[in-house]
């Protein structure tokens, strides 16, 4: 990693680019991802694919998404400065905004004109959110068994309500098995 931490991004860039993603993005980490994705891309800081890897890996473990994704891409473009860089980056302008907003929402929260920006951000997050899984599908070598997998998964998920995450687990599991075990 310390070959590519040479040439990588300052701490003040990387934690200016992700202060600057989160302060102005609405609709938490399916809508920043999609915006880190295609800015770290045209910056050529890391291809499409690889962020892809590191976005699934950021899925696989607890924790909000936006963040976890933040400091596995600062991370890998600047190694443990890229890290704190992003992290801080991603965290501080939603902490602050929480602070403002709860402050001043009991004054200005019935208002027609807030009422209707919210609900009209809130409108855009399906949106975003399926541009982003379409892409992944899109991009996704698929296999029968591959497709087998992630359906049959995908259902067990829906129909296990309060067992979801034991059985999302699971799935990972057995499709990482067998990933391992069979050319899929």
């Amino acid at each position: 990693m310390s070959d590519k931490t040479a040439d990588a991004p300052g701490f003040l860039t990387i934690f200016g680019f992700f202060f600057g993603i989160s302060a102005v993005t609405i609709g938490g980490g399916y809508v920043m991802v999609p915006v880190i994705q295609r800015a770290v891309e045209k910056r050529g800081w890391i291809p499409e694919n690889e962020f892809y890897d590191l976005f699934a890996t950021a899925q696989s473990i607890p924790g909000p998404l936006a963040l976890n994704t933040a400091v596995f891409v600062g991370r890998r473009i600047a190694g443990t400065r890229g890290f704190i860089a992003a992290f801080l980056g991603i965290l501080l302008p939603p902490f602050a905004s929480i602070i403002a907003v709860a402050s001043a929402l009991e004054v200005v929260g019935a208002w027609p004109p807030v009422r209707g920006f919210l609900d009209g951000a809130f409108a855009v997050v399906p949106g975003l959110t399926a541009a982003l899984a379409f892409n992944m599908i899109r991009k996704r070598t698929w296999t029968p068994l591959r497709a087998v997998i992630t359906v049959a998964g995908a259902v067990l998920i829906v129909v296990a309500a309060k067992w979801a995450v034991p059985v999302f687990f699971a799935v990972v599991l057995v499709a990482w098995l067998f990933e391992r075990t069979k050319p899929c």
